[in-house]
């Protein structure tokens, strides 16, 4: 560009929309050092246009040149500036693009000026949506040495309080003035939160936004689950039925073998392959018996696979080809009926043979992303509802049982409601049996979700009671053992199946989203709470 007559033109426009106004403002505070404090300076201009100089164009642009330059000295020094309507594009007597000339001429930044003409809440939300993007991306200041070593001697949960403590600062303001933030803001709060990974820094967050309004289905269904009662002959609540006769009515949780289905399938496709390898190479090393029988062991392994899960196909195949040929075929042969499965020997054509291995198959070769999502949305719909303070979508035992117990810990941070009681232990339940539910509802084998998660839960929890001081409380929770623990199982299963079933059309919205690739925790926060 000339140095001499460099300068930003405005294109006219009468009026713009609040949202055009608030997207300038964001951007301008996502900028480090576009416009610092001391290149502000009061520019006398014209009614009808606002030049910039060329100094604050090269600082638009990154140029390190002295923020004192301005227009005025611009003057001085030679640099016109165009004053012709129509070549500088600006507007009217009414305004600018955003703002109005005289508006301007009257502020020494355009920052200071767009948000002056800014009502509170696009002025939080401009704010609480770049600090939150300041930690989305990594940007937030470590401090220098001195700060490193003091977080070194902090809890995880004071470094997750320390890295939010901006965002929950701005949101307490903002309740405390009765601000009510947007979806926007509200979603990157809730992005901004996930990333501590920590529990009592999402539920402080869930808390706040609460509080501002926004929140209306987080914990909304833990009313509607039926604790285990604590004994086979205590009644249900709201029903006739005991313990002892609901569990009868209920389905076995589905399990499966996959160490086993896995090892069998690798197995088989050892010795198939080696035995092909043997029948490539066997000649040419003189070992033409050997490549003879694994041949043979190759050939019988495969002809029992087909026959195993083919039978019916292959036993409707024949009878069409003989109905097809019955002028050419003898009647010998036309009389002769096929065996059924019960017939066959070692049960053979009913899969029982050969279905450990073609389970491993299925397992080692199956990709499926609409299931891996079910699954996904299934656990985040659940934990969602029944209030947990956690954003998995894969949930674990080991991640179940620390968050059980850091629930009944108080460190002097934000109190959790405790996990610890027979309510919380069956969310915790319900929350690790939802993917086996919907994934068991809609497919006949599992795969994605892993019914030993549940199982290992309870487990952990006994083992570790002693660590955290729990020892009674969970003796309490499984004071008949294994059959206690199978009956929590079972009882678990079931409400999972329930909810997810009676909110079947949220959850595979949910998947949807999920499916697309692009979605957040916020965008899934925004399905379930109907933010627009």
């Amino acid at each position: 560009s000339d140095t001499g007559n460099t300068v930003i033109q405005y294109k006219k426009a009468k009026m713009i929309s609040k949202g055009a106004i608030t997207t300038i403002c964001n951007l301008l505070l996502l900028m480090k050092g576009i416009f610092p404090s001391t290149a502000y300076h009061q520019v006398t201009a014209p009614r009808k246009y606002f030049p910039i100089s060329y100094t604050h164009r090269h600082r638009f642009l990154g140029t390190d040149l002295s923020p004192k330059t301005s227009c005025t000295n611009a003057r001085s020094t030679g640099l016109n500036l165009m004053k012709d309507d129509e070549a500088n594009g600006l507007a009217n007597d009414e305004g600018g693009m955003v703002l109005t000339n005289q508006f301007l001429s009257d502020r020494a930044s355009l920052l200071e000026s767009a948000f002056d003409a800014m009502d509170d809440i696009d002025k939080y939300d401009a704010v609480l949506t770049g600090i939150c993007s300041k930690i989305l991306d990594g940007q937030v200041s470590s401090g220098g040495p001195q700060q490193i070593a003091i977080d070194a001697t902090l809890t995880p949960t004071q470094l997750a309080m320390n890295k939010m403590n901006d965002p929950i600062r701005l949101m307490e303001e903002m309740n405390s003035r009765k601000v009510k933030a947007s979806s926007r803001s509200l979603m990157g709060l809730i992005d901004a939160a996930s990333t501590t990974s920590d529990s009592r820094t999402i539920a402080k967050t869930l808390s706040l936004i609460s509080k501002n309004g926004s929140l209306k289905f987080y914990g909304s269904l833990q009313s509607s689950i039926n604790a285990l009662p604590p004994t086979p002959n205590s009644k249900i609540p709201k029903s006739r039925m005991t313990r002892a006769e609901r569990l009868a009515t209920l389905p076995e949780v589905p399990m499966d073998e996959r160490g086993k289905e896995v090892s069998a399938a690798l197995a088989t496709m050892s010795i198939v392959g080696i035995s092909f390898i043997f029948q490539g190479v066997g000649n040419g090393l003189g070992l033409d018996e050997l490549a003879f029988y694994t041949s043979l062991l190759s050939s019988g392994i495969l002809g029992v696979l087909f026959l195993d899960n083919f039978f019916d196909v292959i036993k409707s195949f024949g009878s069409f080809i003989v109905k097809m040929n019955s002028e050419k075929i003898p009647d010998a042969v036309k009389n002769v009926n096929a065996p059924d499965k019960e017939d066959m020997p070692l049960e053979l054509g009913s899969g029982k043979i050969t279905g450990t291995i073609v389970k491993g198959l299925t397992r080692l070769w199956s990709v499926d992303t609409e299931r891996d999502c079910q699954c996904e949305a299934a656990a985040f719909y659940t934990a969602y509802s029944l209030g947990l303070p956690c954003f998995s979508f894969r949930p674990n035992a080991l991640e179940a049982a620390v968050l059980v117990f850091e629930s009944d810990k108080d460190d002097g941070n934000y109190k959790l409601d405790s996990l610890l009681s027979d309510t919380g232990i069956m969310k915790m339940l319900i929350w690790l049996m939802a993917p086996i539910a919907i994934e068991s509802s809609l497919h006949p084998q599992l795969i994605t979700s892993d019914p030993r998660e549940a199982r290992g839960f309870l487990m952990r929890l006994k083992e570790k009671a002693a660590l955290f001081d729990a020892e009674d409380a969970i003796d309490n929770l499984l004071q008949n053992g294994d059959q206690e623990m199978e009956d929590l199982l079972k009882w678990s299963y079931a409400e999972a199946d329930s909810i997810l079933r009676q909110n079947s059309g949220v959850v595979n919205d949910l998947t949807q989203r999920l499916i697309g690739g692009a979605s957040t925790i916020g965008d899934c926060v925004s399905v379930l709470e109907e933010w627009v």
